[in-house]
Formats: structure tokens, sequence, C-alpha cells
């Protein structure tokens, strides 16, 4: 299933070489809207397709993850990802291939002869759901709110000024931005005093005020080496949420950045831990695998570790 939209599949050829390669048993799908993909995924789970091919970016994937439900049900497909979007965030962590000719060829020989499970990397799904029913249900791997959102836009604004964002920066350097312009940022005092969101914590309380930063990944890793997530839990999602303003950021943001907490941030409201499920109520506009979505009437989201799906490396 192939993107013509991700940004290394853009100005392609008219004919590419993905249609003509010869393997008889490859099913083609160039899906461009996200009803296109549930089509798609309908076709091939009739052909009983038990590998997809995604060639796109993380947007690619978590269309085709909030699709699968409703058209493979309980047993979903075994997927593999080609690195094509402009963030490739969920590639860099499962493994993935290039997009080219020898890469199809050997997922089509494992996809007759069996996958091997040291292959296999299986990965909950972070699923998103709207309880005021505003909006169908997302799966995908991130999710981000608060400055992550804010400094996402300032991305986009670099993607369309320049043509492209850096294929090692992602949600990494989205991240790092979002920190950044709160220590020297011009726009400094609007970002340290946060968004109006309330988060449950493990306990299904709510923990209300501004917050600076929410985070929330079913991942095992994210790129530059950067991983924000620290403590202790139960479940399958990890989470982060930063108070605004964010007490002695400047301290921080090395502990932050690389999950290495130093005793005194905990009381100055950075938490973070395992969970199966966040309630998080907010105003604004949060980011699930790079695309915002809005709230809802109702003002709150469902965050969950949902089921697993596996991926093979290519």
């Amino acid at each position: 299933m192939r993107n013509p939209f991700s940004r290394r599949n853009r100005g392609g050829a008219a004919d590419p070489w993905w249609r003509t390669l010869a393997e008889p048993d490859l099913l083609r799908a160039e899906p461009e809207t996200p009803c296109a993909v549930v089509h798609a995924l309908r076709e091939f789970a009739r052909r009983e397709v038990g590998l997809v091919v995604v060639d796109g970016g993380d947007g690619t994937v978590r269309e085709v993850l909030s699709a699968l439900p409703q058209t493979y049900g309980a047993e979903p497909p075994v997927l593999a990802v080609l690195a094509s979007g402009t963030t490739n965030l969920i590639a860099a962590d499962v493994g993935a291939g290039r997009s080219d000719p020898a890469t199809i060829c050997a997922l089509a020989r494992l996809a007759r002869t069996g996958v091997p499970a040291a292959r296999v990397e299986r990965r909950r799904v972070l699923e998103v759901s709207w309880p005021d029913g505003s909006h169908p249900p997302v799966s995908g791997m991130f999710l981000g709110a608060g400055a992550f959102t804010r400094a996402t836009e300032l991305s986009f604004r670099v993607v369309r000024r320049h043509g492209h964002l850096d294929e090692g920066a992602g949600v990494a350097a989205t991240l790092v931005s979002a920190l950044a312009r709160t220590v020297i940022g011009r726009e400094r005092d609007d970002w340290l005093k946060g968004d109006p969101i309330c988060v449950s914590g493990p306990d299904g309380g709510m923990i209300g005020g501004p917050r600076f930063l929410v985070l929330a990944t079913t991942l095992h890793k994210l790129m530059l080496g950067l991983w924000p997530f620290w403590g202790e839990g139960k479940g399958g999602l990890r989470y982060l949420d930063v108070a605004a303003p964010p007490r002695r950021l400047a301290a921080a943001l090395p502990a932050v950045m690389y999950g290495r907490p130093r005793p005194w941030m905990a009381e100055a409201g950075y938490r973070s831990g395992l969970s199966d499920r966040l309630d998080i109520a907010l105003t604004q506009a949060f980011i699930v695998d790079g695309e915002h979505f809005a709230p809802g009437p109702g003002g709150t989201v469902r965050v969950q570790a949902g089921r697993t799906v596996d991926f093979i490396v290519p």
C-alpha cells in the first residue's frame, strides 16, 4: 500500500516501478484518502493478505492502523513499513526497509515462506477515542499536546518553506524545539504559561491546571536517542505530563529529554510513568502521528494502550 503524497513518493514517474514489479502474488493499492485506505484493506482482507507493506510516513501508518479493526477484525495482518514520509518515527522504532524492488521481493518471499519470530517487532497500538462521539476512533503510536502541538506547527512551516524536514529529526526535533523555545525563544512567556489541560492520573483522578507538555506513546524508542519518559506503573502506555509554567526548566531539560529524572522534579510538576489509559481534557488541538485533531465539543479524549500489531523488519 503506497501513499502517493508521502514526501519521498511525490513527483515520481507516472508509472512507478512498483506497479510493474514481476511478483504475481503482489496486490497493489495507492489510496489517496482515508476512505480509500479502508476500501483497499477490505479487499486485502477478502483476498486473505497476511502481510501488508505500508509505503509512507507516520500518517500513512496511522491511517492503516485506524482502519484495521473494521477491515481485518480481530486478526490483523503483519505490517512492514517503508519509510517514505516527512516524519518516520514509527519506522525508526519498528524497523523499516527501502522503497525499492529488492525490499519488496524479499518481503514477498517472507510472505510466502513465513516470517521468522526473530524478525518481528510487536507493539501495542495507541488508541484515541472521543467519548462525545464527535470523531471516529484513531489508532497510532505517538500523541502530543500543549507545547508539542505548537512545535509541530512550527515544523510544518519549515517543511512548507524548505520542502523537507531532516529525516533524523521528526518528533525528536519537534520535542527539542518545544523545550528550547521556552528557554531562548521570542515567544518564551507565551509558551511557558501552557494550556488548560487536565490529565487523569494512573489512579483515575484528574490532575488539572495549565499544562506545558503532555506526551503519550506505545513506541519503544524515539530518534536521536531521546526518550522523555521514566517512572513505574502498570500498562503499555508511556506518558509525560509537565505542569505550567515548568519550574527550573533549564535544569530539567536534559533530564526530561533523556528520561533521567532528578529527585526534585516530581514535586516540581514533572510526571512520567506507565498506564493503560489516560483521559485528557483540553481545549486546543493535539497531535497523533503528525496530524492535528480537535478535542470535540465534550473536550475530552481517551487514550489507551490497545491491541497488539506485529511489524516485520524488512
